[in-house]
């Protein structure tokens, strides 16, 4: 069941809602609570009823080693707790890539069959890894079970993020268990929030998906324009799709009475990689550089001061490659293979990481800053050249595309349906894409538009406290809803469900 069903948009969610805030009403919040866990639940069956007992069994499991490390704070406990998630996690994610390179490194052929990735695992399995660290390492207190099953199972956030901490939603969930909850009080600006995602995604990103899915047909062949328009249409989807989420999971959360962090901040606006990686996916980065990328620099800049060769050849370029580039390729190629078990997710991990090394080298150095508008189209072809190693089947077909982006230059070749209007001397290339013109004219209208909302879209679910109901608000809402209405006969799944 995804949020842009209409099963769950006219069904589920009206009646969860209803159930939720009568029962917090009249019953009280804890049976608000477990109402939610009890809903959360049939949400997770309604895919796969198995998979829904393999995820309470990793809730337990985690909370009997929370348990322990509440108590002895013991270093090996929290080892084997990580290793135990990651193990399950890297079981149904990796194990036929990682078998697979395995058996092509010593020349064996595994006969493999394949594996259903239990949905939303990356994202379940990162939460409570992360309390599970804050218990050993800053003293945070486990919640009681059902506050701690509430926390994981929660199905606003459940099967695609954000990836929320503890210390975010700990205070909430007792909030509503002792009935000091917001109640009704954020619903209206839950429900703009909400559709405003929704349109993302079902008026955005699902139009603007055929022309994406056409550049990265397998084997397709595509003109140097035809590559860039492709990629950046693929671009532009990711954005809408996954931000499209986020906002209806932010939504969701306030209709229930719960604040979830934003996880996009205008992305396509930074000027920047570092800043784009301050926008882009805020959660996930910020597990990442709490607790891999700070643990990591911190250890080996401790171990390169303590170092007899630093002390006696101090250097400012050895102690960034150090301590600040190791631990930035590690924690981009993790993030890449976070994403998927792939090469070209590695690949895309790995390009942001080599991006951000010669950002941070670019610092240190203490040259000048590029100008603002060259700055962001340098980090805008940094993330087009990650999106298509990110979009792309394999390697060849990443490879075919950017060498068509930047090394296939072309400039007299025009499509077929514009050779009639233009002098006999200009060659005709083989378009696909721009082939027809109202195909052309179609693509280039949704790219040039969803890359205008892209950069000029407000971000609703940044600052929800800021809202209110206004005529205007309740215009464009309607407006939205009407639009929504039109595309939602066939929705499509969302593109990190796979993730």
């Amino acid at each position: 069941m995804v949020f842009s069903d209409p099963i769950f948009v006219v069904g589920f969610l009206p009646a969860s809602l209803v159930i939720f805030h009568l029962l917090r009403i009249y019953v009280g919040g804890a049976a608000a609570v477990w109402a939610l866990v009890a809903l959360s639940m049939v949400f997770y069956a309604y895919w796969s009823i198995p998979f829904l007992f393999l995820l309470l069994a990793q809730i337990a499991g985690n909370y009997l080693f929370g348990l322990r490390l509440e108590r002895t704070h013991d270093r090996g406990t929290l080892a084997a707790a990580v290793i135990c998630n990651l193990v399950l996690l890297g079981y149904f994610k990796y194990r036929n890539f990682f078998l697979a390179n395995v058996g092509d490194l010593v020349g064996l052929q595994f006969h493999l069959s394949s594996l259903i990735v239990p949905l939303g695992i990356s994202f379940h399995t990162f939460q409570q890894i992360a309390l599970l660290i804050d218990v050993r390492n800053q003293g945070a207190k486990l919640p009681p079970p059902l506050n701690y099953v509430m926390f994981v199972l929660f199905f606003p956030q459940l099967i695609a993020g954000p990836i929320v901490l503890h210390q975010e939603m700990g205070k909430q969930v007792f909030a509503l268990r002792g009935g000091k909850g917001p109640g009704l009080e954020w619903l209206a600006v839950g429900i703009l929030i909400f559709v405003f995602g929704l349109f993302k995604k079902v008026c955005l990103a699902d139009n603007i998906a055929q022309y994406a899915d056409a550049a990265f047909i397998q084997g397709r062949t595509l003109m140097m324009s035809e590559a860039w328009v492709g990629g950046a249409a693929y671009t532009l989807q990711l954005f809408f799709d996954f931000s499209g989420y986020s906002d209806m999971a932010v939504g969701l959360g306030l209709m229930f009475g719960f604040k979830l962090p934003n996880n996009f901040l205008v992305p396509y606006a930074a000027t920047s990689l570092a800043e784009f990686w301050q926008r882009w996916h805020i959660t996930m980065m910020r597990f990442f550089t709490m607790y891999l990328y700070n643990p990591m620099w911190l250890r080996l800049r401790r171990r390169l001061r303590r170092s007899q060769y630093f002390r006696e050849h101090p250097s400012v370029a050895l102690e960034v490659a150090f301590t600040i580039s190791l631990p930035t390729l590690v924690t981009f190629f993790l993030s890449g293979l976070w994403h998927g078990a792939g090469w070209t997710f590695i690949c895309f991990g790995l390009v942001h990481g080599v991006g951000m090394v010669v950002a941070q080298t670019w610092n240190a150095a203490r040259l000048p800053s590029p100008p603002p508008l060259l700055g962001w189209a340098m980090t805008m072809i940094v993330v087009l050249i990650g999106a298509v190693y990110f979009r792309s089947n394999d390697l060849g077909q990443a490879h075919y595309i950017l060498h068509q982006m930047f090394m296939a230059w072309e400039p007299f070749s025009v499509p077929s349906w514009m050779s009639s209007t233009l002098p006999s001397n200009i060659p005709v290339g083989p378009f696909t894409l721009f082939s027809e013109l109202k195909n052309t004219i179609y693509c280039l209208t949704w790219t040039a538009l969803l890359a205008y909302l892209a950069v000029r879209l407000r971000p609703l679910a940044a600052n929800p406290e800021t809202l209110s109901p206004s005529p205007t608000k309740a215009v464009a809402m309607a407006g939205m809803a009407w639009l929504i209405a039109g595309f939602i006969g066939e929705p499509r799944t969302f593109l990190y469900f796979a993730f």
